[in-house]
Protein backbone atom coordinates (compact mmCIF):
# COMPACT_ATOMS: atom_id res chain seq x y z
CA UNK A 1 0.00 0.00 0.00
CA UNK A 2 2.85 2.16 0.81
CA UNK A 3 4.18 1.56 -2.83
CA UNK A 4 1.13 2.34 -4.22
CA UNK A 5 0.59 5.85 -2.03
CA UNK A 6 4.11 6.99 -2.97
CA UNK A 7 3.21 6.08 -6.78
CA UNK A 8 -0.35 7.84 -6.49
CA UNK A 9 1.64 11.13 -4.78
CA UNK A 10 4.55 11.57 -8.09
CA UNK A 11 1.62 10.96 -10.06
CA UNK A 12 -0.25 14.02 -8.19
CA UNK A 13 2.66 16.03 -7.75
CA UNK A 14 3.52 15.78 -11.63
CA UNK A 15 0.21 16.31 -12.54
CA UNK A 16 -0.41 19.64 -10.64
CA UNK A 17 2.94 20.80 -11.82
CA UNK A 18 1.84 20.46 -15.67
CA UNK A 19 -1.47 21.91 -14.80
CA UNK A 20 1.08 25.26 -13.15
CA UNK A 21 2.58 25.28 -16.15
CA UNK A 22 0.03 25.27 -18.24
CA UNK A 23 -1.84 28.25 -16.27
CA UNK A 24 2.08 30.01 -16.71
CA UNK A 25 1.31 29.74 -20.51
CA UNK A 26 -2.54 30.70 -20.59
CA UNK A 27 -1.38 33.81 -18.78
CA UNK A 28 1.81 34.17 -21.05
CA UNK A 29 -0.07 33.94 -24.12
CA UNK A 30 -2.95 36.74 -22.54
CA UNK A 31 -0.26 38.77 -22.18
CA UNK A 32 1.50 38.77 -24.60
CA UNK A 33 -1.77 39.24 -27.02
CA UNK A 34 -2.99 42.34 -24.93
CA UNK A 35 0.97 43.72 -25.40
CA UNK A 36 0.53 43.10 -29.24
CA UNK A 37 -3.13 44.87 -28.98
CA UNK A 38 -1.45 47.73 -27.05
CA UNK A 39 1.45 48.43 -29.84
CA UNK A 40 -1.30 48.01 -32.66
CA UNK A 41 -3.30 50.71 -30.60
CA UNK A 42 -0.05 52.51 -30.13
CA UNK A 43 1.16 52.55 -33.86
CA UNK A 44 -2.58 53.47 -35.36
CA UNK A 45 -2.81 56.55 -33.52
CA UNK A 46 1.04 57.42 -34.18
CA UNK A 47 0.36 57.53 -38.25
CA UNK A 48 -3.21 59.21 -37.37
CA UNK A 49 -1.20 62.06 -36.10
CA UNK A 50 1.61 62.17 -38.51
CA UNK A 51 -0.84 62.19 -41.33
CA UNK A 52 -3.10 64.70 -39.80
CA UNK A 53 -0.26 67.23 -38.81
CA UNK A 54 1.78 66.83 -42.22
CA UNK A 55 -1.05 67.10 -44.44
CA UNK A 56 -0.43 70.55 -46.13
CA UNK A 57 -2.61 74.13 -45.42
CA UNK A 58 -5.32 74.48 -47.52
CA UNK A 59 -4.40 77.04 -50.44
CA UNK A 60 -6.56 79.55 -49.83
CA UNK A 61 -4.59 80.35 -46.81
CA UNK A 62 -3.25 84.19 -48.07
CA UNK A 63 -0.16 86.52 -46.48
CA UNK A 64 -1.11 89.92 -45.40
CA UNK A 65 0.11 92.28 -47.70
CA UNK A 66 3.01 94.53 -46.22
CA UNK A 67 1.47 97.91 -47.46
CA UNK A 68 -0.06 100.08 -44.56
CA UNK A 69 -4.05 100.75 -44.41
CA UNK A 70 -4.89 103.58 -46.57
CA UNK A 71 -5.77 106.51 -44.16
CA UNK A 72 -7.41 108.85 -47.05
CA UNK A 73 -10.74 108.17 -48.71
CA UNK A 74 -14.54 107.43 -47.88
CA UNK A 75 -14.41 105.47 -44.66
CA UNK A 76 -15.84 101.99 -44.35
CA UNK A 77 -17.02 99.52 -42.37
CA UNK A 78 -17.85 95.44 -41.90
CA UNK A 79 -21.17 94.88 -41.65
CA UNK A 80 -23.90 91.81 -41.04
CA UNK A 81 -21.19 89.46 -39.99
CA UNK A 82 -22.08 86.11 -39.25
CA UNK A 83 -21.47 82.32 -39.04
CA UNK A 84 -21.73 80.38 -42.02
CA UNK A 85 -22.87 76.61 -41.17
CA UNK A 86 -22.99 73.11 -42.90
CA UNK A 87 -24.93 70.76 -41.09
CA UNK A 88 -25.62 73.18 -38.25
CA UNK A 89 -21.68 73.26 -37.85
CA UNK A 90 -19.89 76.81 -38.26
CA UNK A 91 -17.28 76.73 -40.75
CA UNK A 92 -16.71 79.51 -41.93
CA UNK A 93 -17.61 83.61 -42.27
CA UNK A 94 -19.79 86.27 -43.92
CA UNK A 95 -20.51 89.79 -44.12
CA UNK A 96 -20.34 93.29 -45.93
CA UNK A 97 -17.93 95.96 -46.35
CA UNK A 98 -19.96 99.35 -47.03
CA UNK A 99 -19.27 102.49 -46.76
CA UNK A 100 -21.07 104.98 -43.81
CA UNK A 101 -23.31 105.89 -45.98
CA UNK A 102 -24.34 102.20 -47.13
CA UNK A 103 -22.82 102.19 -50.78
CA UNK A 104 -21.17 98.92 -51.71
CA UNK A 105 -17.54 98.26 -51.57
CA UNK A 106 -16.85 95.91 -54.83
CA UNK A 107 -13.89 94.55 -55.90
CA UNK A 108 -12.45 94.68 -52.41
CA UNK A 109 -10.16 92.50 -50.97
CA UNK A 110 -11.05 91.52 -47.19
CA UNK A 111 -8.35 89.25 -45.11
CA UNK A 112 -9.35 87.40 -41.75
CA UNK A 113 -6.98 85.98 -39.62
CA UNK A 114 -7.61 83.88 -37.10
CA UNK A 115 -5.65 81.04 -34.87
CA UNK A 116 -5.69 77.78 -35.58
CA UNK A 117 -3.14 74.62 -35.25
CA UNK A 118 -0.90 76.95 -33.10
CA UNK A 119 0.16 79.69 -35.43
CA UNK A 120 -2.32 82.48 -36.97
CA UNK A 121 -3.69 81.92 -40.40
CA UNK A 122 -5.13 84.47 -42.68
CA UNK A 123 -7.42 83.93 -45.77
CA UNK A 124 -8.83 86.82 -48.09
CA UNK A 125 -12.18 86.68 -50.37
CA UNK A 126 -13.27 89.22 -52.92
CA UNK A 127 -16.36 91.31 -52.21
CA UNK A 128 -19.04 91.16 -54.85
CA UNK A 129 -21.27 94.16 -56.20
CA UNK A 130 -23.31 94.61 -53.03
CA UNK A 131 -20.10 94.44 -50.80
CA UNK A 132 -20.57 91.13 -49.71
CA UNK A 133 -17.81 88.12 -48.56
CA UNK A 134 -17.85 84.93 -47.34
CA UNK A 135 -15.02 82.50 -46.80
CA UNK A 136 -14.47 78.94 -45.38
CA UNK A 137 -12.34 77.83 -42.60
CA UNK A 138 -10.58 74.28 -42.81
CA UNK A 139 -11.98 74.02 -39.31
CA UNK A 140 -15.54 73.70 -37.57
CA UNK A 141 -16.05 75.25 -34.17
CA UNK A 142 -18.32 75.99 -31.11
CA UNK A 143 -17.73 78.71 -28.77
CA UNK A 144 -16.44 81.89 -29.08
CA UNK A 145 -13.77 82.41 -31.94
CA UNK A 146 -11.64 85.85 -32.00
CA UNK A 147 -11.17 87.13 -36.04
CA UNK A 148 -9.06 90.06 -37.26
CA UNK A 149 -11.00 91.61 -40.28
CA UNK A 150 -9.26 93.71 -42.32
CA UNK A 151 -9.55 96.24 -45.56
CA UNK A 152 -6.10 98.15 -46.44
CA UNK A 153 -8.34 100.43 -48.39
CA UNK A 154 -7.25 102.31 -51.93
CA UNK A 155 -7.47 105.48 -53.57
CA UNK A 156 -11.52 105.97 -52.89
CA UNK A 157 -11.84 104.28 -49.81
CA UNK A 158 -9.98 104.34 -46.47
CA UNK A 159 -8.66 101.18 -44.60
CA UNK A 160 -10.18 99.78 -41.69
CA UNK A 161 -9.33 97.16 -39.26
CA UNK A 162 -12.00 95.29 -36.92
CA UNK A 163 -11.39 92.53 -34.75
CA UNK A 164 -15.11 90.74 -34.24
CA UNK A 165 -15.50 87.26 -32.00
CA UNK A 166 -17.70 85.19 -33.91
CA UNK A 167 -20.04 82.53 -31.91
CA UNK A 168 -19.99 79.11 -33.45
CA UNK A 169 -23.13 77.94 -32.51
CA UNK A 170 -25.94 79.53 -35.16
CA UNK A 171 -26.26 82.47 -33.71
CA UNK A 172 -25.32 85.95 -35.22
CA UNK A 173 -23.33 88.94 -34.99
CA UNK A 174 -24.09 92.22 -36.52
CA UNK A 175 -21.79 94.90 -36.46
CA UNK A 176 -23.65 98.43 -36.71
CA UNK A 177 -21.97 101.15 -38.54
Amino acid sequence: MEVASVTSLVECEEMTGAQGSNTKRNVSVKSLALLAAVLVIIITAWALVTVSSTLPPPSDFATLPSTPITKSGASVAFTKISPLTANGVADGLSGYLLTLSAAPVAGATVYVTYYFQGSYRTQSATTDQTGYFELHFPMNWTGSLPLTLIYFGDNQYKGIQQIVSLSGETLSLCMPF
